[in-house]
């Protein structure tokens, strides 16, 4: 069995034990602190609380997730889903339903899990008040038992029409469960610094602050290593550096890169950096219609400013080198261009510099 997973939540022996912020984390919970996750995308920022949790005695765990949410209808089906989840057993998806029962709750059973559903009346959804009486369930809920509530790409409730009015509400209702830890994750960091540090957002100063970076490369090296030898397969530290250093020390990325290597070889294999580039070449088949779509969305102009960016690097995108590298004619294009690079997540800013979500999509169009 292929003992790497990525591109989703891992926990048991999938998953890369952080003592220290274990720990850090769990002392949050257990005083019913409130804290936002900071931290790039596959860093494991919703594993790690999702396994210190499932660790923690008598602690039930909530677990909405806002990627790509539409609006605030869509924000309440997320939460009324997040409450039918809350146990697993019949009575409480009875009892879900009772108390939901002016929204006209639907019960259907997910067709990847398994697992029944709980959604409401999309008319019902849209209508302002819905939002506060889901959330008075939910506050309900949290007194009747200990519970962690987890809001997952928080950021992405900004992008909604009424998002500034969702956050007031939810702040609303939030600060009236002083004993609840509500954790909420995001991996856009200028959007999360809007929500929680911007002085006029009703969630300023509200939440202890939490950065989950990379995984300590000795401890990561000593994890990985011994889910090749599961196989039989021999990892050196100076192979391991150089997968890190191919997936920019990213734990999901440099999961995908030794999934892609499991794949490739067999019991008794012992790796070498020039493996790298079969394990590459996977990756790239596995992606190209997805890499190959997001070209096609973009103009001549903005491939060019994304090529010249992979090239050289995305922090003097602004100077006459780049303009020239990338033939573009003036900074105001190059602006225009990495607008719409963010707005499609190819690209993110991070501390000024402007970087590939996916260190595998620059690797392929440097190929090209």
């Amino acid at each position: 069995m292929n003992p790497f997973k990525y591109g989703c939540t891992v926990n048991g022996d999938f998953f890369c034990p952080r003592p220290a912020l274990e720990r850090e984390l769990a002392s949050r919970i257990e005083s019913g602190q409130n804290v936002v996750m900071q931290g790039d995308r596959r860093t494991g920022k919703t594993s790690l609380v999702l396994e210190t949790v499932r660790h923690m005695k008598s602690i039930a765990l909530f677990h909405a997730d806002f990627l790509c949410v539409r609006d605030q209808a869509d924000v309440c089906r997320r939460l009324v889903a997040a409450l039918a989840r809350l146990e697993d057993s019949e009575s409480w998806i009875t009892k879900t339903i009772r108390m939901l029962a002016h929204l006209r709750p639907t019960v259907s059973i997910d067709p990847s899990s398994g697992t029944p559903t709980v959604t409401v009346d999309s008319r019902v959804a849209a209508e302002p008040a819905t939002l506060d009486t889901v959330l008075d369930v939910l506050l309900a809920q949290t007194k009747r038992r200990r519970t962690c509530v987890l809001l997952d790409e928080f950021q992405d409730i900004l992008d909604i029409d009424d998002g500034e009015r969702t956050l007031a509400v939810l702040r609303s209702r939030i600060q009236l469960d002083s004993n609840t830890p509500y954790i909420f994750l995001g991996s856009i960091r200028n959007k999360m610094a809007e929500i929680f540090f911007k002085y006029s957002s009703p969630f300023y100063h509200s939440t202890a602050a939490f950065k989950v970076g990379n995984i300590d490369a000795d401890e990561f090296f000593a994890f990985i290593r011994g889910r090749f030898a599961t196989g039989k397969r021999k990892l050196t530290r100076q192979m391991f550096d150089a997968i890190a250093r191919t997936a920019r020390d990213t734990p999901g990325f440099i999961q995908e890169l030794c999934d892609a290597l499991w794949q490739m070889s067999s019991g008794g294999t012992t790796f070498e950096e020039s493996d790298i580039q079969e394990a590459l070449a996977i990756i790239f088949a596995r992606e190209h219609d997805h890499f190959t779509f997001a070209i096609k969305q973009l103009t001549a102009q903005q491939t060019r400013v994304l090529r010249t960016i992979a090239e050289r690097g995305g922090k003097e995108i602004y100077s006459g080198a780049f303009l020239d590298a990338a033939q573009v004619f003036s900074a105001a294009s190059v602006k225009k261009a990495v607008a719409k690079l963010e707005r499609e997540n190819i690209i993110y800013n991070y501390d000024g510099e402007y970087r590939f979500g996916s260190p595998f999509f620059c690797e392929w169009l440097l190929r090209r």
